[in-house]
C-alpha cells in the first residue's frame, strides 16, 4: 500500500492553514489487493516496502448526531491532547463513512509522513480523527459542523500487527487549540 505523493503534497499544503485534513487514499499500485505478503524479517514492512502494521479504533458519535458524513480522516500528533496545527502524519481517508447514533465505525490505517507518503517516521504519536460532514469543511474541520475526537493510547513505531488505541468519542469542533478534544476546554 502506497499513497499517492502528489496528494500528500496537496496534504501538506492544505495543512499549513492550521488543523487540516485532506483526501489522501490508498493507492494499493502493488496489485495484491492490499494483500500482506510479508516475506522480510523485519516488522514494519511488509515484502512491497508498506507497512506491516494496522492502526485501529472504534469511532462514535453522540447519540443526538444528525449529519451527514462526508469523510472521516485519521491524522497523527507527537503529543496528546493534539495541539493543533500541522499533524506530523495522515492516515487512510475514507468517503464516505458508514457511522452515526448505535453505530461505530471501525477503523484501520497506517500512518503515512506528509511530504513523502513514506511511512512515518520512528517515534510515539497520537491519533485524531476528523469527521467532515455535508456543510462542513474541506480541508479542515469547520468549527460549530465537523465533528473531531483522539485517543490518549500511544501508537510507537515501528510497530507490528495490530495497534488499537481504543474508543474515540467524536464531539463537535470547537476550533480550540486541543483539536477539539474534551469539548474544547
Amino acid at each position: 500500500m502506497k499513497v499517492n505523493r502528489i496528494v500528500l503534497l496537496a496534504c501538506a499544503w492544505a495543512l499549513f492553514s492550521g488543523l487540516a485534513t485532506f483526501g489522501c487514499g490508498d493507492d494499493d499500485s502493488s496489485g495484491d489487493g492490499g494483500t500482506d505478503t510479508d516475506t522480510d524479517t523485519d516488522t514494519d514492512t511488509d515484502a512491497d516496502g508498506g507497512p506491516d502494521y494496522e492502526i485501529t479504533a472504534t469511532v462514535t458519535v453522540p447519540s443526538d448526531f444528525a449529519a451527514v458524513p462526508v469523510k472521516i480522516m485519521p491524522v497523527f500528533y507527537d503529543e496528546y491532547p493534539p495541539a493543533g496545527g500541522m499533524p506530523l502524519g495522515v492516515g487512510d481517508e475514507v468517503a464516505p463513512p458508514v457511522i452515526g447514533p448505535g453505530t461505530p465505525y471501525e477503523l484501520s490505517t497506517q500512518a503515512y509522513a506528509l511530504m513523502t507518503g513514506d511511512q512515518i517516521a520512528d517515534g510515539t504519536y497520537y491519533m485524531m480523527v476528523a469527521l467532515y460532514v455535508e456543510g462542513g469543511g474541506t480541508t479542515t474541520p469547520e468549527e460549530g459542523i465537523d465533528w473531531v475526537g483522539s485517543s490518549p493510547t500511544a501508537i510507537v513505531i515501528p510497530a507490528s500487527g495490530t495497534v488499537d488505541v481504543g474508543d474515540i468519542e467524536l464531539e463537535l469542533y470547537e476550533g480550540s487549540g486541543d483539536a477539539g478534544v474534551d469539548g474544547g476546554k
